[in-house]
């Protein structure tokens, strides 16, 4: 009896040693590679649908009801009133405000923003990584591109994550930036696959030199997903702005708790 719980211990102990050994990224990698088998019952819902003809003029008419509230509910929370803006400078350059300035303010503005920022994070000695991004924003709409490295010390594995948004700037208030944006994320490093993204973020400048954001964003790849949240403080320095905050990834079933510093630059 003895030796069948010593031989069990044993067991268990290689097995924990194994997983660690495997580390984070190589999980991740196993988990972003995997791809789904669903099986097709298009034949067995065909024959249904023959079955309820009686039932479809009600449920179109049901239907168009719905879906024509929906839609004008959708339109008006996605996209709002299409009032013009512009850009200030940047931040708190002409008092205590944010991004967006009116069209009557009498002090310099712009059309086009080119803002690139720097971010690095860490979650211990062992894991840590760095986020490359580039924003070129119309007012309006913005496109996106970033580029997300993990590091990983023991054992020695990368992972780069790269990503293509079309961003929405839904709310453009004078103290609140808020967004919404969809595009495309590609993973290399062994996975290489690409997948549909989409994001939601919000800044809220609160008083000169201050500000605060969030941000969520969610890339579907083959059967997982790699999640995306931060939540930042920024000192702003005229068109320099010095963040911090706190990250948190989730690479498939692989979850990776981060604190976050950089630099933020408006053109």
């Amino acid at each position: 009896m003895k030796s069948k719980i010593t031989l069990s211990i044993v067991l268990l102990l290689c097995m924990c040693h194994l997983s660690n050994a495997q580390g984070k990224l190589n999980r991740a990698k196993e988990d972003l590679s995997t791809k789904s088998s669903t099986s097709s019952s298009s034949s067995s819902s065909s024959s249904n649908n023959n079955d309820n003809d009686d039932d479809d003029d009600s449920i179109d008419f049901l239907g168009n009801v719905f879906g024509e509230i929906i839609y004008r509910m959708t339109i008006g929370i996605l996209f709002g009133a299409m009032e013009e803006r512009y850009f200030y400078k940047y931040p708190y350059s002409d008092g205590s405000h944010g991004e967006y300035a009116f069209p009557d303010e009498n002090v310099p503005l712009k059309q086009v923003q080119l803002m690139v920022s720097n971010t690095f994070f860490t979650s211990g000695k062992e894991f840590y990584g760095n986020n490359l991004k580039l924003n070129l924003r119309f007012v309006l709409l913005g496109i996106e591109a970033n580029h997300l490295h993990f590091f990983e010390k023991n054992p020695e594995v990368e992972l780069g994550v790269s990503s293509v948004m079309i961003n929405y700037y839904r709310v453009r208030g004078q103290n609140v930036t808020a967004y919404w944006g969809a595009g495309a994320t590609h993973v290399g490093n062994g996975v290489d696959e690409t997948g549909f993204a989409y994001q939601v973020g919000v800044d809220v400048y609160l008083n000169k030199p201050f500000s605060i954001g969030t941000s969520w964003k969610q890339s579907f790849i083959n059967s997982a997903s790699i999640n995306e949240f931060r939540l930042l403080a920024r000192y702003h320095l005229k068109r320099f702005s010095l963040q911090g905050g706190f990250n948190h990834y989730k690479l498939g079933s692989v979850s990776v708790n981060a604190l976050s510093a950089g630099i933020d630059y408006r053109f």
